[in-house]
């Protein structure tokens, strides 16, 4: 059931739940976080629906736990990539958001058979038509 979950979230999956464990992921993937006595007003924590934070904060108060990033499942990066673009994001917005490279949202764009670009090329005038300041 958690094998998608390593250390201390493993924990927090087997004692409270695999969309517990999920949702911590979300909020807080890849710090070290201390677990208040109460669930907190802001921070990582305070993004979990109430009854996570109330259950995980009765379970392991002033625990510090590590919460791993995990891999994304397949498909999850790209949903991601394709969900933020729909939504007007531009390709390096998306790739800060998502913490990946330029070229690899390209890649999910382009496999997608979306536009890899954020703005349409200008036209661009004949050379013999630039003025060069020469004469």
């Amino acid at each position: 059931m958690c094998d998608e979950f390593t250390g201390d979230l493993k924990d927090v999956a087997e004692i409270l739940g695999p969309e517990v464990a999920r949702e911590l992921r979300r909020v807080a993937g890849g710090l070290f976080i201390t677990i208040p006595e109460t669930p907190p007003e802001d921070g990582p924590l305070a993004e979990l629906p109430g009854w996570m934070a109330e259950k995980l904060c009765a379970t392991f108060p002033r625990d510090r736990l590590y919460i791993a990033k995990g891999a994304p499942r397949p498909g999850e990066t790209r949903e991601r990539v394709l969900r933020l673009r729909q939504e007007g994001m531009t390709i390096q917005q998306i790739a800060r958001r998502l913490g990946i490279t330029d070229r690899q949202v390209r890649n999910h764009l382009s496999r997608a058979r979306l536009p890899t670009r954020d703005a349409p090329d200008l036209p661009q005038l004949p050379f013999d038509k630039l003025d060069t300041g020469d004469g």
